[in-house]
Formats: structure tokens, sequence, C-alpha cells
């Protein structure tokens, strides 16, 4: 190696090769930024995102969510399933992540959790955000958002195991319901 070859390594200057393969790969990040934002407008036009946007607004920010929970409680407990499967919709289908869906199941199994909780649940809907929740983490992966992406990817099996917990619980809650109504209808000296 020459002396002038040498000092232009040390100082970090490249070669006529490394200019070009800087300028390919600099080509190649601005056509999948292109093709990125021009998905992210099309997915900004997709009625389903906008019902997202929407229903994440209505809900949270203006505390419906909350007051459906006090003033009508069986409600807005279903109302919340129904709503969130515009959200589990959109990350499924529209984004195509798995990892994004269990992020958003699992936000959204909480908030029903929490509301099962007769008046604690009803208060704590104000403060326990999902559609918010939910809304930011898609509008993350719209947006590219490395540091949500990176979290939801991390958070991934959490979200799972969270799922499977609760998927338990409920299947555990309805046989102990079942022996119960059984043993009543038992007890009655009922048929069931």
């Amino acid at each position: 190696m020459s002396r002038r070859e040498e000092v232009k390594r040390d100082l970090g200057l490249t070669t006529s090769e490394e200019k070009e393969e800087i300028e390919v790969a600099l080509s190649h990040e601005e056509i999948r930024r292109q093709k990125k934002e021009k998905a992210k407008e099309l997915l900004e036009k997709e009625p389903s995102y906008k019902l997202v946007k929407g229903i994440s607004k209505l809900f949270d920010k203006y505390f419906v969510d909350g007051i459906l929970g006090f003033v009508v409680p069986e409600i807005g407990d279903i109302l919340t399933g129904v709503l969130a499967l515009p959200f589990l919709y959109v990350s499924m289908f529209k984004i195509k992540s798995l990892a994004l869906t269990l992020a958003v199941l699992y936000n959204t199994l909480l908030d029903c959790l929490i509301g099962l909780v007769p008046w604690v649940g009803d208060a704590l809907d104000f403060f326990h955000r999902a559609y918010s929740k939910n809304y930011a983490l898609i509008v993350g992966y719209v947006e590219d958002d490395e540091k949500i992406i990176k979290k939801v990817k991390r958070d991934a099996v959490k979200s799972a195991v969270g799922i499977a917990v609760f998927a338990v619980a409920c299947y555990f809650l309805f046989k102990a319901v079942y022996i119960a109504i059984s043993t009543f209808y038992g007890v009655l000296g009922c048929k069931g």
C-alpha cells in the first residue's frame, strides 16, 4: 500500500469504488423509504385506519370508555371487546405484524380484565387507555418508529404469555360457573 493510500485510509477518505458502494446503498435506502412512505399514505386513507383513530380519540380522549363503564357496565365491557376488532384488523391484515397484533390483543384483554372489577375497574378505565395505547403502537409501526417496533417485538413473548394466561383463566372460570350451575340444579333436583 502506498503512503498516499495509507493517509487516505487514516483520514477516512474513500476510494471511488467505496463512493459507488455508498451511493448504491443510499439509493436503495431512498427507494425503501419511498415505498414505506407510499404504503403509509395508502394505509392512512383506509377506512379501518380512520376508524381506529376515531375510536381512540372518542373513547380515550373524551373518556367515553370510563363513562360507559359507570353508566352501563355490561354494555361498556362488551363494547370494549367489539371496538378492539378494528385495531386487530389493522395490525393483522393491513400492517401484517404478529408482534403488533399480540400487543394490541394483550392491551385489549388487559382493559377488559380491568373493566370487570366492579366500580374500581370503571374508575381505572379513565387511566388505562387501551385504545390510545393500541393506536400509538399502530402509528409507530406505520411511521416506522424504531423505538416502538423494537419494544413491541421485545414484548411479543410477554404479550403471548399474558394472552395464554387470560385464556386459561377464562377456561377455569367458565368451568367453575358450569360446575356451580350444575350443582345448583342438582340440589334443586332438576335434570340438566
